[in-house]
């Protein structure tokens, strides 16, 4: 059947024999790696039985596909030299085949739980969707997509290691409470090194914490505060004020310059009410 027919039939659910060489990777694979085993046994039963379920593409323009479901199956066929694939021509768009490939890829028990992450992240991002709708979409809960992406906090050193180590997911989030990426990888090594459980583990990042120093005090803010000369312009007005109400008569005459405050105050040596009375007690003096 022409090329451009086999397009027009993208909308119905059909079978295509389609030549590998036409197939584009999928750029929001959420999978970063393959076993090599796992797929010399699966070319093994692909040369035995046939390839018995095919893959899931989607048309790019008329002369390309793009994966969206069926790695594996691409990878094994490729492996074995042969030129066409079975597969789905789907009628969807890129951000749907995003969220297809996510799913296909859950159903596998072998995800890792970084994989999963940054798949759920892809797919926020690229399909514009909440974390509830995302959960909805593909029947998980809100707070376990909410713990995989934490995990996204872990720099790629510490991701590695987690790989590597083959730690669980649960020894990865007793990570995240260490504040710099070393001591989060000197965590991770010990916890593989030592075989800790989950809870050792939280044990060993507690006592890490624990051995960590006081953080300074913030005095660049108190500094900040103290060189601003406002503070002193007020605490001199309140002292005029209690000044004035125990009865002497100050007076502070307060001028903005541009570069500077000018602060002049007046205080008489003696209350108002006894420079008055000494002024009586002098001319009575006087008279007498």
């Amino acid at each position: 059947m022409p090329r451009a027919a086999r397009h027009a039939l993208q909308s119905t659910v059909s079978v295509w024999s389609i030549p590998v060489q036409e197939i584009l990777p999928n750029p929001h694979q959420p999978r970063r790696s393959f076993d090599g085993q796992s797929i010399e046994a699966l070319a093994t039963s692909i040369r035995q039985l046939g390839l018995l379920q095919p893959i899931a593409v989607r048309a790019v323009d008329i002369a390309r596909y793009e994966l969206i479901a069926g790695e594996r199956r691409l990878r094994a066929c490729r492996q074995l030299g042969l030129t066409h694939i079975d597969a789905l021509v789907l009628s969807v768009t890129e951000a749907g085949s995003a969220l297809m490939a996510l799913v296909e890829n859950l159903q596998r028990e072998d995800l890792h739980y970084l994989d999963e992450a940054e798949g759920y992240a892809a797919a926020l991002k690229d399909c514009a969707m909440t974390q509830e709708a995302l959960a909805a979409r593909i029947g998980r809960s809100q707070s376990s997509i909410a713990n995989k992406l934490r995990l996204l906090k872990l720099d790629p050193p510490v991701c590695e290691a987690l790989r590597t180590s083959g730690l669980t997911e649960r020894h990865a989030r007793a990570l995240l409470p260490l504040p710099l990426s070393a001591l989060q990888l000197d965590a991770a090594r010990r916890m593989a090194e030592q075989k800790l459980t989950v809870k050792q583990g939280e044990a060993l990042v507690a006592s890490m914490l624990a051995a960590l120093p006081l953080p300074p005090p913030a005095r660049r803010s108190v500094i900040a505060l103290i060189r601003d000369h406002r503070l002193y312009v007020n605490a001199i007005r309140d002292i005029i004020r209690q000044m004035q109400a125990a009865g002497l008569h100050a007076e502070a005459e307060i001028k903005d310059r541009d570069a500077y405050v000018e602060i002049a105050v007046r205080v008489p040596k003696r209350p108002r009410g006894v420079q008055a009375l000494s002024q009586t007690n002098e001319e009575h003096r006087k008279g007498g």
